[in-house]
C-alpha cells in the first residue's frame, strides 16, 4: 500500500519521527482500506439513489396496474349488479302484475256476485210487491 506523502509531511511538521510517521500513516491507510466494506462511498450512495429511484418507479407502476385492475373489477361488479337488479325488477313486476290481476279477478267476481244478489233482491221485491 502506497503511503501518501502529504500525510507524512503533516506528521513530520508535528515533530513526529519519520519512522513513526510512516507507521501511523500506514496504520491509518490499513484501517481505511478495511473500512471500505463498512463505510459507504459517494459511489455507493449514488447507486443506492439509483436503486431507490428504480424501486419508486417500479412501485408506482405496480400501484397503477393494481388501480387499473381494481377499477376494471369494480366496473365488472357494477355491471353484474345492474344486470341482477334489472332481472329482479322484472321478476318483481311480473309478480306484482300476477298478484294485481288475481286480485282484480276476485274483485270483479265479488262485484258480479253483489250485482247478481242486488238484481235478485230487486226482482224479488218488484215481483212480490207489485201483486
Amino acid at each position: 500500500m502506497a503511503v501518501q506523502p502529504e500525510s507524512l509531511e503533516v506528521l513530520e511538521k508535528a515533530a513526529v519521527p519519520p519512522m513513526q510517521a510512516r507507521a501511523i500513516v500506514q496504520a491509518i491507510e490499513i484501517e481505511i482500506a478495511g473500512a471500505q466494506d463498512v463505510l459507504a462511498t459517494k459511489q455507493d450512495l449514488l447507486e443506492l439513489r439509483q436503486e431507490f429511484a428504480e424501486l419508486r418507479h417500479s412501485t408506482k407502476q405496480d400501484i397503477l396496474e393494481l388501480r387499473h385492475e381494481f377499477m376494471a373489477r369494480l366496473n365488472e361488479l357494477r355491471h353484474e349488479l345492474t344486470e341482477k337488479i334489472t332481472a329482479l325488477r322484472s321478476e318483481l313486476l311480473v309478480e306484482i302484475h300476477k298478484s294485481a290481476s288475481s286480485q282484480l279477478r276476485h274483485l270483479y267476481g265479488a262485484l258480479l256476485g253483489q250485482m247478481a244478489l242486488l238484481l235478485g233482491l230487486a226482482y224479488f221485491f218488484v215481483s212480490h210487491l207489485s201483486h
